[in-house]
């Protein structure tokens, strides 16, 4: 065990470690901000689902604004550089943030930034390595990213835990800031250091990547942004395309079913996962640091849940693992919200980290086949603007949910946002009925035959 651990890391590429510690910082602030508004600023799940969806909105513009500024500049490094550092001054900032407007500039400028590492990083990988390994070294950064992540969480609790014995519960979030400040800078210094310098080198081929279409492993932190855009999304192109979706070489009609049953799935995720830190520090009164244990055991589950994913993918195919994995979010999500609405009592610790435990490992499942899926129903020369359109599609859907949870929450309960979270995803079951196995669409034409010979199943990192 010990030299497969050793042999994982030498595998890896000097600055992955600057790509794991700036994930470990975004990990940390993904439950600090929730926690800051209620602790710190006195607001409630209201206000977070307004600050979501904002964010959100900032996450969409810088997705299609900073790929295309690398293209133009002929570099990919600086923007890590820009983005490490610009998220590290600004959570800085935020523990000095005394209102409300404050915090949310501040995460809508963090989001911004935060895309231009996101949309780069894969694109730094493929333009300095050989193209057979791209698959390997690719996956091999979303691992540890999603490690950062998952020890950011831990960071988080152990530093409000510490804290929160020398001060008052907002001093120690506000400390938390400070410190994910500090390291976002050696996260900068670290990538200024390894990450390799060069010009920009450009591919004129289709889109294709099998660590995309089977291997984007994605934390779950969209109102974040992505762990990495593929690459981003050309605007006059996307525009063009969506006007010429009827045309005869445009979207399969499968594939338009696949993309409305994104949208209301994401709409279904977000109602559930934004307002859930505040359920369990304002309503459930679980302390703060505590919170960040749960949220910890939840990603977790996402990266143990990553090759049995994969390997479940090859055998029973994408549609069934994406139904089974929205099956099970579904009485998840119903469960909570009919238990939230018949009783007060404070579910037990055990039985807890359990739902995180489920809700973090069916995340995999469901990403990693609705990535592959939508990339299996488009043509080949379709195939990047379709996933172009399935981000776009994920991320209004969590921006509706961010502002429609937040009402429901603040107004009728969190039963009441819960309960809709179900309701989306039992819409989103109902429509992947009516899509196709992926492939069926294109049998016994030539354009099949080269679709499954493009699309093959990866061997996984």
């Amino acid at each position: 065990m010990k030299h497969r651990v050793r042999s994982w890391w030498v595998e890896g590429e000097p600055w992955f470690l600057a790509v794991g510690l700036a994930n470990l910082v975004l990990g940390t602030s993904s439950v600090l901000v929730p926690l800051a508004l209620r602790a710190v600023l006195g607001r409630s799940v209201d206000s977070l689902g307004v600050l979501s969806s904002l964010v959100s909105v900032m996450g969409v513009a810088g997705s299609l604004v900073w790929g295309k500024l690398s293209d133009v500049a002929n570099r990919r490094k600086p923007f890590v550089l820009l983005s490490y550092t610009a998220v590290a001054i600004l959570l800085g900032l935020m523990g000095f943030a005394r209102s409300f407007e404050q915090l949310v500039v501040l995460n809508m400028a963090l989001n911004f930034f935060w895309v231009a590492n996101a949309s780069v990083t894969v694109l730094i990988v493929i333009e300095n390595k050989a193209e057979g390994t791209w698959e390997k070294k690719i996956g091999h950064m979303n691992q540890i990213g999603a490690l950062g992540w998952v020890f950011g969480l831990l960071v988080g609790s152990g530093a409000l835990a510490v804290a929160g014995r020398l001060a008052s519960e907002a001093t120690a979030i506000r400390s938390t800031f400070v410190l994910l400040g500090v390291l976002g800078l050696v996260a900068a210094l670290l990538a200024a250091k390894t990450i390799p310098a060069g010009a920009a080198r450009f591919f004129d081929r289709a889109f294709r990547g099998a660590a995309v279409s089977l291997g984007n492993f994605l934390v779950e932190f969209v109102r974040y942004g992505p762990l990495h855009l593929y690459y981003r999304l050309p605007v006059a192109g996307f525009v063009r395309y969506v006007l010429k979706m009827r045309a005869p070489r445009g979207l399969r009609t499968g594939t338009k079913r696949f993309l409305l049953a994104t949208l209301l799935a994401f709409i279904g995720l977000g109602m559930f996962g934004i307002p859930l830190p505040l359920l369990l520090a304002e309503r459930f009164g679980i302390p703060s640091s505590s919170v960040f244990l749960y949220f910890a055991v939840q990603n977790a589950a996402v990266v143990v849940a990553y090759p049995l994913a994969t390997r479940r993918i090859h055998r029973t195919g994408n549609l069934r693992v994406q139904r089974a994995a929205l099956a099970v979010r579904l009485v998840l999500f119903a469960g909570a919200a009919v238990a939230l609405s018949l009783t007060r009592v404070v579910p037990p610790a055990p039985l807890l980290v359990a739902i995180f435990a489920a809700y973090g490992f069916t995340w995999s499942y469901f990403q990693l086949s609705g990535v592959a899926i939508t990339s299996r129903l488009a043509r080949p020369e379709n195939r990047g603007l379709a996933l172009g359109v399935y981000n776009g599609l994920a991320g209004t859907g969590w921006i509706l949910a961010g502002a429609g949870s937040g009402f429901l929450a603040r107004w009728a309960g969190y039963e009441a946002a819960f309960g809709a979270s179900a309701f989306f995803l039992l819409l989103t079951l109902v429509v992947l009925r009516f899509v196709p196995e992926p492939g069926s669409e294109a049998k016994g034409s030539s354009e099949s035959r080269v679709m499954g010979t493009e699309s093959a199943p990866a061997p996984t990192a």
